[in-house]
């Protein structure tokens, strides 16, 4: 793990042609909207650890800052025990990838693979689509 993300390319689809900056601003904000519906609803009615962990590994591994364990459960927003729970389903899944700090030996940071980007990335760059295509699935499903 570098630390670090390249910068790619735009994403392109038949319909999506999107940056990861775009991709990236994208995530943080559904993290930010995950965070504010929980001053409205009781918290643990809508916990998504693993959905949390990923959204926050996608934004900081575009910003190019590392993500220890202990960062990444208290972004999870829900108990450590049940936060590192999710972080192993995740890296079964080869979703993510966990590394000794290089200066650190304590800390272990925990970052996307190149499988966790690129599904980030496929669903990401489905919700940049126009609010019209999203609009073409109701009307599909409707007939």
């Amino acid at each position: 793990m570098s630390g670090t993300m390249e910068a790619r390319a735009p994403i392109r689809d038949a319909d999506i042609d999107v940056d990861t900056e775009t991709l990236a601003n994208l995530a943080q904000q559904e993290y930010a909207s995950r965070r504010s519906r929980e001053r409205c609803f009781a918290a643990n009615i809508f916990a998504e650890p693993a959905w949390d962990m990923l959204l926050d590994l996608y934004v900081q591994q575009h910003r190019g800052r590392p993500v220890s364990i202990h960062s990444l459960c208290i972004a999870a927003a829900v108990p450590a025990t049940t936060a590192l729970r999710w972080i192993g389903k995740l890296d079964d899944c080869g979703l993510v990838a966990r590394q000794r700090s290089a200066r650190d030996n304590r800390v272990i940071h925990v970052a996307l693979t190149a499988r966790g980007v690129a599904a980030m990335e496929r669903y990401l760059g489905e919700r940049a689509r126009p609010a019209t295509r999203a609009g073409d699935i109701f009307r599909r499903a409707a007939v």
